[in-house]
């Protein structure tokens, strides 16, 4: 599903359980874990649906465990702090085993794909991937004979694979590499919270915000019922019976990030016969009352959808004989939940509240369950003060500033860098040195079928060729004829069954060059054919070397020299090139001078004293600039694989 993360868990269930007995032990254990985790979850404010836990039985290939699912809409953080609270589990009970994944499956080897082994992909990954003891596990594809004893190979069955994290830690634990990639989204967990939130002032009904305050993760429902409403709900805001505006006070709300955007960046005025108005948009209250006005819209609507015959039940009077509640208190005060106050003190009782609106909102309620009974229940029980609220007024503290939600350049390139784990560094002069240094090391990396690899994304060394060997081999596959006559240029088209017969043992004509001599170098070749080039339409697009100095071309020049077999293939080379030169620029006029013929070639060391080599660097520098200014700013493949390879383009108004 969507936007939607499921996770289980797996407990050590002892032996000889009976079914009954097995969903009891693992219910126990569920508030036992929530209590555990209480304290953060009570103050938590979930985009969409909280962390629940559910009693799965066993099957076929898996024994009795936990399970649960949660949808976090639009808001991604809920999903990391799952995954944190999963880490902290596994850290406090010994043996607990839990996994998790989501719509775009193992996401946690998404988050570390840049260190993942190469066999580890999709699907390779089913039921290896684990948290145990606080630390990420991934069950490897044996590889001896001995592993093969330790590890299950293919797609291991679930119970299989649980057992063999317990185990075999020494065997599943992650590389620490990805163990660093994953807890960078989750290290800062639960402090990391206050930075999801943002505080608010709101002008709403005195109810509202009693209710808000005492239930604080009924905010979300609001909210979504607000942001996805339709013309029929908000026929039920043309009058309101619950929250009028006529007790409306200031108070400060506790939105998450993700869903005060959504409640400000909603256009809406309110329907005169409703009775809210809205002061100008530019007087300073303004804000506080459109975000009151909305928040009241979708607590209406809310309520609106409930029959007018709901009782709502006194949760207070539900849990006197609930033993699951119970229990759950119990486990809260092992854990320290009640910070050591006397039973029956304010803070006390204001602790009890909150945990058992938790408990009944989030750990026992069936999805079933109507948001808007819930708000009735609330508006039953909750005490106003209206004149007091209205006092409390000027003790509010500043709202947080909003500027985060306009997202500048430089700050998105922050949170990616956060997000990559890379240091701030400073940013330095554009060097053109650097790029081509990137380029040549991208191009001596070896990769496989799958797709070209960049220097960072594999350990394996450079690629390293023998040239002599490579031409060998060459000539090994082209036989040509080293014949030196030849009677037209229809000549070169041979028949199939010339090919064959000069690729016969009795040939005459079997090599063009005899292996008995040396081989030419590879870079002799590219020189050669550099040569070949130079004078061309090809040639003269490139930019070249400036011209050599005396001293350098005395140095060149004691040098030595090919031998005349290499010559001789230089300037067939040249004369070839010249001929197909001619041939472009003949016109109908058949009386035009011909092309040179072969023999007629100057010798290639008395026409190349001027010649000036192709400047590979400033070429490659040159046209990935002008790709990367033809992007006009926006994502292109010059800035994508530049940035691949490390290299930070400056912006294109910058000079260069």
């Amino acid at each position: 599903m969507e936007d939607t993360v499921e996770y289980h868990i797996f407990p050590i269930l002892p032996d000889g359980l009976k079914q009954t007995e097995c969903v009891q032990y693992l219910e126990e254990q569920a508030d036992i874990y929530l209590a555990h985790l209480s304290r953060t979850l009570v103050e938590y404010i979930w985009q969409n649906e909280p962390f629940r836990l559910r009693v799965v039985a066993a099957s076929e290939n898996c024994e009795a465990h936990l399970s649960g699912r949660t949808n976090y809409g639009d808001n991604v953080e809920d999903e990391w702090f799952i995954v944190y609270l999963l880490y902290q589990l596994t850290k406090s009970f010994d043996g607990l085993v839990a996994k998790v994944e989501d719509g775009d499956g193992e996401f946690l080897l998404v988050e570390a794909a840049n260190s993942l082994p190469r066999w580890l992909k999709p699907e390779t990954a089913t039921n290896r991937v684990f948290i145990y003891g606080g630390q990420l596990h991934v069950i490897p594809q044996p590889k001896t004979p001995a592993e093969m004893t330790a590890l299950p190979s293919g797609e291991p069955q679930l119970d299989v694979a649980v057992q063999c994290v317990r185990d075999r830690v020494d065997l599943t634990v992650a590389d620490s590499s990805i163990q660093g990639d994953i807890q960078r989204r989750i290290t800062g967990f639960p402090e990391k919270m206050q930075e999801f939130f943002h505080r608010a002032h709101c002008y709403i009904p005195a109810h509202l915000a009693a209710i808000l305050e005492q239930s604080p993760h009924l905010l979300a429902p609001i909210v979504h019922a607000f942001y996805h409403r339709d013309p029929v709900d908000l026929r039920a805001c043309v009058i309101f019976q619950h929250f009028r505006p006529g007790t409306r006070v200031l108070r400060e709300v506790k939105f998450t990030k993700c869903l005060y955007a959504q409640l400000v960046q909603q256009k809406f005025q309110p329907d005169r016969r409703s009775g809210y108005t809205l002061p100008p948009s530019t007087a300073p209250s303004h804000k506080a009352h459109s975000l009151g006005m909305k928040l009241a819209h979708g607590a209406e609507i809310l309520c609106s959808k409930c029959g007018s015959d709901t009782e709502p039940g006194d949760l207070e009077q539900r849990s006197k004989n609930d033993a699951r509640w119970h229990r759950f208190v119990e486990s809260l005060k092992e854990k320290g939940y009640f910070r050591g106050e006397l039973e029956g003190s304010r803070l006390y009782q204001k602790l009890m509240d909150e945990s058992r609106t938790y408990f009944y909102g989030t750990v026992t309620a069936d999805d079933s369950d109507s948001i808007g009974e819930r708000i009735l229940a609330l508006l039953k029980t909750v005490s106003v003060d209206i004149e007091a609220m209205k006092s409390d007024e000027k003790k509010l503290q500043p709202p947080d500033d909003d500027s985060w939600l306009d997202l500048s350049p430089e700050l998105l390139d922050d949170m990616l860098r956060k997000m990559s784990g890379q240091q701030p560094e400073q940013q330095a002069a554009f060097n053109s040195s650097v790029m081509a240094e990137a380029v040549s090391k991208f191009v001596e990396k070896t990769s496989s079928f799958e797709g070209a690899e960049f220097p960072s994304e594999t350990s394996e060394s450079d690629i390293h060729l023998d040239p002599g060997s490579f031409m060998q081999n060459m000539q090994k596959m082209f036989e040509f004829s080293d014949s030196g006559s030849s009677s037209s240029d229809m000549s070169e088209y041979e028949s199939d069954g010339d090919m064959e017969d000069s690729l016969s043992p009795s040939s005459p004509h079997k090599r063009l060059v005899d292996l008995a001599d040396t081989p030419l170098q590879l870079q002799e070749y590219m020189d050669l054919m550099d040569h070949q080039l130079a004078h061309t339409t090809i040639g003269e697009s490139f930019v070249r070397q400036p011209p050599q100095s005396a001293a350098a071309r005395d140095k060149f020049q004691s040098v030595p020299k090919p031998p005349p077999r290499r010559k001789k293939l230089a300037k067939k080379a040249a004369a070839a090139a010249a001929t197909r030169t001619s041939d472009t620029t003949q016109t109908s006029d058949t009386t035009k001078t011909k092309a040179p013929l072969a023999d007629d070639v100057e010798d290639i060391d008395d026409i190349d004293d001027d010649f000036k080599p192709v400047n590979v660097d400033l070429n490659v520098v040159q046209n990935l600039l002008e790709s990367y200014n033809a992007q006009q700013g926006q994502a292109g493949p010059a800035s994508n694989i530049l940035g691949s390879m490390g290299v930070t383009l400056p912006t294109p108004d910058d000079d260069l």
